[in-house]
């Protein structure tokens, strides 16, 4: 009880420290334009600071959390090296990948989205890299460190469930986009707290969008009990996030049908389905190779 009350104060401390960092962000963002370099970011709202502001916050305490936790290495949060990474790393990429790109097409044959006139294929490399980066980072956080330290007081299946729930809770609470923040001060990012749990007040988006993070913390989760490595996860994770982010751009959404599609690829309760199905993958291929590996001796 002792680690999970330390994890619920880092978790807190990842607020304030979030909400204190963002100003600084979208005033360090605001002087970059105004000086001429990445124009772009003068586009983005201050709700966009403070969403990337809470994930630096989220890195930057964890090893000091896990320092208080006196964990000794990654053994005592439940991995272990794995001869296998590069298989499980394309094996994880390729279920999430093939799973959200035969939805994504089967949208597209149906009416729901329509691809761009003029698609914009120069920017697939940049989106690869950044899908890299998200799943490193994210899988590293919740199934690395979160998950690893929730276990050390929970059965496994217990930690992945309110892991998983964490995961869909963190990623569902977005600031209102249409909220005016007015003048960015040192106190906005507390301002805009209370909004960003404006979703939960929309049933159907609710029950749409927050059953698939959790689906997809869940799947990522077994992945990384089942392998006890983090590799698989992170090739699942950044297979969801590359072909939904290219999606976004290869194509236009024609119409929505909540809960079953939503306003995003991956609302709705379509994509659990998927997601399902890919959580069955994972679960038929870890057995089958566990066999394999017994049978083996290796």
């Amino acid at each position: 009880m002792k680690d999970i009350a330390k994890i619920f104060a880092y978790l807190i401390a990842v607020i304030v420290l979030g909400a204190l960092l963002a100003p600084p962000l979208y005033w360090g963002a605001q002087w970059l334009a105004g000086h001429g370099i990445l124009k772009v970011l003068a586009e983005f709202k201050f709700q966009k600071f403070f969403n990337r502001a809470a994930m630096i916050a989220a890195i930057a305490l964890l090893w000091p959390t896990v320092r208080w936790l006196r964990v000794s290495g990654w053994r005592d949060l439940g991995l272990e090296p794995d001869a296998r990474w590069g298989r499980h790393l394309l094996v994880g990429f390729v279920i999430a990948a093939l799973g959200v790109g035969a939805m994504a097409f089967a949208y597209v044959h149906f009416g729901v989205y329509r691809f761009r006139a003029d698609l914009p294929w120069g920017k697939l490399p940049l989106l690869a890299l950044s899908a890299a980066t998200v799943a490193i980072l994210e899988e590293a956080l919740f199934r690395g460190g979160i998950l690893g330290l929730a276990r050390r007081s929970l059965s496994p299946y217990a930690a992945l469930f309110w892991v998983s729930t964490l995961f869909a809770i963190v990623h569902f609470l977005k600031p209102d986009e249409t909220f005016d923040p007015g003048q960015i001060t040192w106190l906005s990012g507390f301002v805009l707290m209370p909004h960003a749990f404006h979703q939960f007040a929309e049933p159907q988006t609710l029950l749409a969008g927050f059953t698939t993070l959790f689906m997809l913390g869940w799947l990522c989760g077994d992945a990384r009990l089942r392998t006890r490595s983090l590799w698989m996860s992170i090739g699942l994770h950044a297979g969801v996030v590359f072909v939904k982010m290219s999606f976004a751009v290869l194509s236009k959404r024609r119409e929505t049908h909540l809960p079953w599609i939503g306003r995003e690829l991956q609302i709705g309760l379509v994509p659990v389905g998927i997601l399902f199905l890919g959580w069955l993958l994972v679960v038929l291929y870890t057995v089958y190779e566990n066999r394999g590996r017994a049978a083996t001796g290796r």
